[in-house]
């Protein structure tokens, strides 16, 4: 039986479909009567592949990028406006149509100093913010000049428990990093309400084993944040990262007895302005945009946040040069400020992007030292909750985009990547989970592992102009193309997202065939769905393109039921009345991602996402509770929303943990379950 349904699979779905063809190299069908259309649309793609090649200058995105890792650029420091008078200046030179907003920060916060070291029972340094800007957690306060504190050993500090039996009040807490992220923030509000007056800790945020883990960074000093603003924002109170190497040192000594340290750490908090910037290449239509964010804040050096800077003015100088030689349809958008701030500013100020948009492009750590960071380039995708064809049109433009060598067969061609290129899944990382929030398409360039992440090692050295190269033509053709198209385009993306539709559907039935269960049929189903939701919104290029994107849209219906047919019947099991419950949403605000959970709601639902699958659990609270929350429209239930993040990334997701996030925002007034 298993034989027959993979060669099933193996020949009648390969079977050319009614009045189409089958394209395997390309892996796209094609309807009989209009492929030299779609020869007449690679070519045209070839071409702007090269012109953007010709024009863009990773170098000079480079050097961009370089000069803005000199400053110190928190929101509303001095650097930062430095850093946004260049962006400013750059753009204006390019001749870009570019305004400029002043929103005010109140409480900005700039370091001056800090230092930190053992003064007894020996003198030993342990971090000094000339050498490690990233060492002093963003929102700490000075202290009285230089003072010395006696450390207190607290463990994780993730339970008030840990300081109960211990008197930390005016003294400096010792805070032993975990793997969970949110930790960092559990145990320094435990210090706080414990009294303490600083905090010393080893956190390393986001580690990868084998890659990222403080023994393999032994110097790195993490960027941490005493935040959410409110738990601090009165305290007198400071935190200071230490690297690994210190943290062995601390530890030796606290082990022999009492150790002393002095800490002097100077900052400054006022009120300033947080310069947001639009910059636009104008198009015919003025309710249609391609939409580029970039985030010109981060620590000194911060190469990671710099080179998204560099690309995008680098880019829209490109771009808007070859505005003379394309004619526009659509604008095409760009803006840099504050990460998370810049793109809640726009839409602000663009109630409407919802439905102007017709994608987002947003980079944060794209131009990384591959070899140096031990990282890849992630082109993570839009979020599953937001169907549209940017996902596969990006991936085919990904496989088209010239890469940095030949291949020995042919004169020039660039086919062979030296750089590591992965599309991966959503990934709330950046201003994309805003966007995504905003039902706007949201793919994002990033930089990942990267072992320097958020530390003094990200200095102007890691920045690679081949990296910076491949984004730069895959989202620059993307903007190009989708400037400029028209019903012609419109169907070759339609044939790109059926064609990969297909192979998807295809691969399902394949993998099932032996273990088709009920959710295998969910599977499939979702998919189909999903993907019919993403080919219709070609139309919003062209509705000119209508009547091929109904003839494709039958053919992913028919493979689907194929799939379908060809599993045994099985029965669906009870998944009890938690997952028939529908989640409405009673808000339009954007909102936090764990509202009414405590920290230990959060260590169980891990748990519960582990039970269910070995490879989930507390990395996987992320992505899962933003899709989660993502995916309630007050029509699906928690049963199809934990299917529909489960699917999404390759994970099997049960109704309780997803009621569990969602029970969260019922209590912080975001929603009811009907």
């Amino acid at each position: 039986m298993a034989l027959s349904i993979l060669l099933f699979y193996a020949g009648t779905f390969l079977a050319i479909p009614n009045k189409s063809v089958y394209d395997a190299d390309k892996q796209l069908w094609y309807d009989e009567y209009p492929y030299s259309m779609e020869e007449s649309a690679m070519n045209s793609r070839d071409e702007l592949f090269n012109v953007l090649d010709n024009t863009f200058s990773p170098e000079s995105a480079r050097d961009f990028a370089v000069g803005l890792t000199d400053y110190y650029r928190a929101p509303g420091t001095s650097g930062f406006q430095i850093a946004m008078d260049q962006v400013e200046s750059a753009l204006r030179d390019a001749g870009l149509d570019v305004t400029v907003d002043e929103p005010v920060i109140e409480d900005a916060w700039e370091p001056n100093e800090a230092s930190l070291s053992v003064v007894d029972p020996v003198h030993e340094s342990l971090i000094d913010f000339d050498d490690a800007p990233a060492c002093l957690a963003w929102g700490s306060s000075s202290t009285n000049g230089k003072e010395e504190f006696e450390i207190v050993n607290v463990g994780t500090g993730e339970s008030p428990d840990d300081f109960e039996e211990q008197n930390v009040e005016g003294k400096v807490v010792y805070i032993h990093g975990t793997q969970r992220r949110p930790g960092w923030w559990e145990a320094a509000g435990n210090a706080v309400d414990a009294g303490a007056r600083g905090i010393i800790t080893d956190y390393m945020l986001y580690q990868t084993p084998g890659v990222r883990e403080p023994e393999l960074v032994p110097e790195a000093a993490q960027l941490l944040r005493l935040r959410p603003a409110e738990r601090f924002i009165d305290e007198d109170v400071w935190a200071v990262s230490i690297p690994h190497d210190s943290a062995i040192v601390l530890d030796d000594l606290l082990e022999r007895g009492s150790v002393t340290i002095e800490a002097n750490i100077d900052v400054e908090v006022f009120d300033a302005t947080a310069p947001y910037l639009e910059a636009t290449i104008p198009g015919e239509v003025t309710d249609e945009t391609i939409l580029f964010c970039g985030h010109a804040s981060g620590i000194k050096p911060g190469a990671n946040c710099a080179e998204g800077t560099g690309l995008v003015v680098e880019l829209a100088r490109a771009l808007n040069e070859l505005a003379d030689q394309y004619k526009f349809k659509r604008s095409i958008k760009f803006i840099v400020g504050v990460e998370g701030p810049v793109s809640e500013e726009y839409l602000k100020q663009n109630p409407d992007a919802t439905e102007d948009v017709i994608t987002s492009l947003t980079y944060c750590s794209t131009g990384h030292k591959q070899s140096e960071t031990e990282s890849c380039l992630l082109l993570s995708s839009s979020p599953d909750s937001v169907p549209h064809f940017t996902n596969d049109y990006l991936a085919e433009l990904a496989d088209q985009s010239p890469k940095e060598a030949d291949w020995i067969g042919k004169e020039g061609g660039q086919e062979l990547p030296l750089l590591n290129l992965s599309q991966h899944y959503y990934t709330p990382w950046s201003d994309n989970s805003r966007f995504a929030q905003h039902e706007i398409p949201a793919p994002l360039f990033m930089s990942w592992p990267d072992k320097c992440f958020h530390s003094q090692l990200l200095t102007a050295d890691v920045i690679d102009p081949a990296a910076l190269r491949r984004s730069a033509l895959i989202s620059g053709v993307a903007a190009l193309e989708l400037a400029i198209a028209d019903k012609d385009e419109a169907a070759a993306i339609g044939r790109i997202v059926a064609g990969r539709s297909l192979q998807r559907l295809q691969s399902l039935g394949a993998n099932y065939a032996m273990e088709a269960t009920p959710r295998a049929r969910r599977h499939v189903e979702y998919v189909k769905e999903r993907d019919i939701k993403a080919l219709n919104s070609v139309t919003e290029l062209s509705d000119g393109a209508a009547d091929t994107i109904d003839d494709l849209e039958l053919q992913i219906q028919q493979t689907a039921e194929k799939v379908v047919d060809s599993f045994n019947d099985t029965k669906e099991s009870n998944r009890g009345e938690i997952a028939e419950l529908i989640p409405v949403r009673t808000t339009d605000d954007l909102v936090a991602r764990w509202v009414g959970l405590e920290y230990n709601d959060l260590l169980e639902i891990a748990d519960q996402l582990a039970d269910a699958d070995e490879n989930a659990g507390w990395r996987s609270l992320r992505v899962v509770s933003d899709e989660a929350w993502n995916f309630v429209d007050g029509e699906r239930t928690v049963g199809e929303i934990a299917d529909a993040v489960g699917f999404e990334f390759e994970m099997t997701i049960h109704p309780e943990p997803v009621h569990r996030i969602l029970k969260g925002h019922e209590d912080g007034g975001n929603l009811r379950f009907e």
